[in-house]
């Protein structure tokens, strides 16, 4: 209550409007429930009156200087507290502009950083904390903001760590940003202990109702694992107060997809439903315009979807019309910058409503979302509504369970008919592949050759992220390198370079029968060049299943090498389906286990022609309706004319 008074107090001297400040003032001052630093906010605000109401001949409030003169030190600090807490930032500002001189004690400083990081000025924040913490001194507070200070500007800064957690080893805050560090630091398997102590130190602390920091550390850190499987079955606290949990739910909602859980449909539902309803007003269409699309995603950077993007856009796509490429993320490669005829929008540092507000304003026809519920998603947006017609397409891997996105849009080998998997959305097919791969000499794709086949024994490989290695895939495999002695598995997912993720994983390979010995681990590579010559070391790729792999595929045929998948009854399961059978490669879509294991027999029969084909399989590749990007661009527009004219035509 008191800091709503001081809003109020604060907005009357702001228009001089001193009576009704006085008012508010003098009922303020006979509560006695407030603290005392919320005390010493209103007697600030008292003495304010006071100069005000002797000054209003000149009509012109007195000014903090004139009002901090007047009050200790220490009361000055208990103020900027009181304001840094409640998010006052402007007036903490302005008070701290009279620091109190002399003030070098440990506490003085730490809130001297506090609000220095809080106001945005890290460098200024970091000088103070280095000159306070290089005794090994300072709150829990201090400490934790050294640690988010390192990790915002990508630092591990073990020695900070390690310090903070010796002289706070009970502290929830400090456990959280050790987790945070070693995630960003590509150390899941070590996360995911440090995630499970954290949420001890959770349960046991008694100003810590909600978790909802550590339950998507601890998301995050089974993803990173591979253990999406056991998402299920964590405790259903996870599933409370959405409304301020949408990132962690929406985390839950991505994992229940890749391992196609049958509560798929009806937690994307219910995450949905927490979002505001869909308020975009419709307006009458234009008589005669050019179709506007919107591409929005925050992954243009070098990502599956930004390369996939970047190849539709300068293969023609939007050449009869306008599209405007809306990036809410991080900042897009230069090769999609670089396309003049593009409208780029670059909406990555406003607030939600200004976001929205600022994508209306575009006027488009159609919004199409890249994104779905993947990491810093725009979600929210969409279920306002952004345009009269909303696509969920190519960046994600289930129904979004929005009300206000209309279509889900793919092709028949993606959506077989009829639908066996949730959704929302009316379903619409292209008549050819989803997406194309036909990558120029402006991406590291189109200027690294096939390299040239392993030698010895037969070597399978999987490139795909640890999260897609279920124990049915490891099984399988385990089966069919038992039947090929000699044979070898190269792996390299995307935290293979963690040994606590290797430990894990051979713990449970073993499980599965898969001998870890045959497993060679391939490190991960600093530049795409690099990481694309990896495929010279394996002969054919092996598709994990339900998670199966889209821009693996690609990369892997595009590099000489064939893959095999098992085609299931969801999208995330048909997506490598859909690459192969795009490239007319059906001969290596298994549609059971057996089949599986019986294709990558007969491939072992024929490795010599395998190994000398590789130039001719990139070959077949872009001869084949995958590698035609322009055929895309103009069957893709096309089937969007016609989705916006049956939309005006149910408006009219």
């Amino acid at each position: 209550m008191a800091a709503i008074y001081e809003q109020l107090i604060r907005l009357r001297l702001g228009k001089l409007q001193y009576n009704e400040a006085e008012i508010l003032l003098e009922r303020c001052l006979y509560k006695s429930e407030y603290s005392e630093a919320q005390s010493q906010a209103l007697l600030l605000l008292q003495r304010q009156l006071a100069l005000a109401k002797g000054n209003s001949g000149r009509r012109t409030p007195p000014s903090l200087e004139q009002i901090t003169r007047e009050i200790c030190p220490i009361s000055q600090l208990q103020l900027i507290q009181e304001l840094l807490i409640s998010g006052d930032l402007l007036l903490a500002e302005q008070v701290a502009e009279n620091w109190p001189t002399g003030l070098n004690h440990p506490e003085a400083l730490e809130l001297q950083a506090r609000l220095l990081k809080a106001l945005n000025k890290p460098e200024q924040a970091m000088r103070l904390l280095d000159v306070l913490l290089s005794e090994s001194t300072g709150s829990e507070a201090s400490w934790q903001a050294v640690l988010e200070l390192n990790y915002l500007a990508g630092r591990s800064n073990g020695l900070a760590l390690a310090t903070a957690t010796r002289l706070h080893p009970r502290d929830p805050g400090i456990a959280t940003h050790r987790v945070l560090i070693e995630l960003a630091d590509r150390r899941p398997g070590q996360g995911r202990r440090s995630a499970f102590r954290e949420r001890i130190l959770y349960s046991l602390g008694k100003a810590c109702a909600s978790h909802h920091q550590s339950d998507g550390n601890l998301l995050y850190a089974y993803d990173h694992t591979g253990r999406s499987d056991l998402v299920p079955f964590l405790h259903p606290s996870l599933l409370r107060h959405l409304e301020q949990t949408r990132s962690v739910y929406a985390n839950v909602v991505s994992q229940l997809a890749t391992t196609t859980n049958a509560s798929y449909g009806q937690i994307a539902k219910a995450h949905a439903e927490t979002f505001p309803q869909r308020d975009f007003q419709y307006r009458e269409p234009r008589k005669i315009h050019s179709l506007r699309i919107g591409l929005i995603s925050p992954d243009l950077y070098y990502h599956p979807v930004g390369r996939f993007v970047q190849m539709l856009l300068r293969n023609g796509f939007g050449q009869k019309g306008e599209v405007h490429l809306v990036n809410t993320g991080k900042p897009a490669m230069p090769q999609l910058e670089n396309l003049s005829r593009v409208h780029h929008h670059e909406f990555t540092e406003l607030d939600p409503q200004k976001r929205l507000d600022q994508i209306r304003k575009l006027d488009l026809d159609i919004a199409i979302d890249l994104a779905g519920w993947t990491g810093d998603n725009n979600g929210w947006l969409f279920a306002r509504g952004l345009a009269p017609l909303q696509i969920n397409y190519l960046g994600y891997y289930a129904s979004s369970g929005l009300k206000a996105m209309d279509i889900w849009l793919g092709d028949y080998n993606l959506f077989p008919e009829p639908m066996q998997e949730w959704h929302s959305e009316e379903i619409v097919r292209l008549d050819r592949p989803f997406l194309a791969w036909e990558p120029s000499q402006e991406l590291p794709e189109g200027r690294v050759d096939v390299p040239p086949a392993p030698q010895g024994a037969i070597t399978f490989g999987c490139f795909n992220h640890v999260r897609k290695l279920s124990a049915s895939t490891l099984s399988l495999w385990g089966r069919l390198l038992k039947a090929l002695p000699g044979a070898r598995l190269a792996l390299k997912a995307f935290t293979s370079d963690d040994p606590a993720v290797v430990a894990l994983l051979q713990r449970r390979m073993r499980r599965c029968g898969l001998d870890a010995e045959t497993v060679i681990w391939l490190p991960s590579c600093p530049k795409p060049e690099d990481h694309l010559r990896q495929y010279g070391m394996i002969d054919i790729a092996l598709d994990p299943f339900p998670n199966g792999g889209c821009t693996t595929t690609c990369e892997a045929l595009w590099m000489g090498v064939p893959v095999i998948t098992l085609c299931g009854n969801h999208y995330v399961s048909r997506m490598a389906t859909a690459v192969l059978r795009g490239a007319n490669l059906h001969e290596w879509v298994a549609t059971s286990e057996t089949e599986y294991l019986n294709i990558g027999l007969r491939a072992a029969d024929q490795l010599t022609a395998i190994r000398s084909g590789r130039q001719q399989l990139r070959c077949h590749l872009q001869n084949s309706p995958l590698g035609n990007a322009s055929d895309l661009a103009d069957h893709l527009w096309s089937r969007l004319e016609e989705l916006n004219h049956e939309r005006r035509r149910r408006l009219s």
